[in-house]
């Protein structure tokens, strides 16, 4: 990581940062919430950023959200591939007030798309627009084999061969408990990978698994009205009268 700009702070360690955030949120014990830990991720494809540009960015960022008087670390990072800064900042300002942390996740969306149209370049929202546009056809095929492959599933394993077999890897999304939360489908041909919502609204985990549960009554249900037909029947014709 490389820093950017730093407000408030002189310490060179990770520790020596951290014990000059602890003393200001020892203002304001009972906020327990007291660092952001915001990222801002500049698309470095429409254009090439100097570092200056890069701390210039980050600043304006962290003034749209009220927090450029509190102390924060702005840090680049570039390992991922696509460059992204990292702001550590501290919730508690130097008059022991803590920043109202309501929709913060919304409002540093808001900022950067602000910061990027500011600039003329696309949004996050244009370039998922764009992305959905390009990606139709290739969804609509996909939603094809879905239905199709759901349809007759009786077990999540079958749906997935069923899914493989059409040309697309399907993949669980699970919650750190281990809680299976929904999944993607990798189309093998481009390595496009989707999340099942991207698919159709109607594409949902849960929704899957009633179909499944469906398939497998009418199954039942099959086997045992064709056991029905299979049993002998009584020779109910009159007997000989003597």
């Amino acid at each position: 990581a490389v820093e950017l700009d730093r407000n408030m702070i002189s310490g060179e360690t990770p520790t020596e940062i951290l014990a000059e955030f602890r003393e200001i949120q020892s203002l304001k014990p009972s906020i327990t919430k007291n660092t952001y830990s915001i990222y801002l991720s500049p698309d470095n494809v429409q254009k090439e950023f100097t570092k200056d540009q890069l701390q210039e960015l980050g600043q304006e960022h962290l003034k749209e959200l009220g927090l450029e008087k509190n102390q924060y670390l702005m840090t680049l990072h570039t390992s991922t591939g696509k460059p992204h800064i990292h702001f550590q900042v501290n919730r508690i300002g130097f008059d022991g007030q803590a920043h109202n942390d309501s929709n913060i996740s919304k409002k540093a969306q808001e900022s950067a798309e602000k910061l990027a149209k500011e600039r003329g370049l696309l949004t996050a929202k244009d370039i998922r627009k764009m992305h959905k546009e390009k990606t139709k056809e290739l969804r609509k095929e996909i939603h094809q084999a879905y239905n199709q492959s759901k349809s007759k599933a009786t077990s999540f394993e079958e749906f997935a061969r069923s899914m493989h077999n059409r040309g697309y890897n399907v993949e669980l999304t699970k919650q750190r408990s281990g809680k299976i939360q929904g999944f993607r489908i990798v189309d093998r041909q481009s390595s496009q990978s989707f999340k099942a919502s991207e698919i159709g609204k109607e594409v949902r985990y849960g929704k899957l698994e009633m179909s499944i549960s469906e398939n497998i009554q009418q199954k039942i249900k099959k086997e045992k009205e064709a056991q029905i037909e299979l049993k002998p029947k009584r020779d109910r014709s009159p007997g000989l009268s003597r």
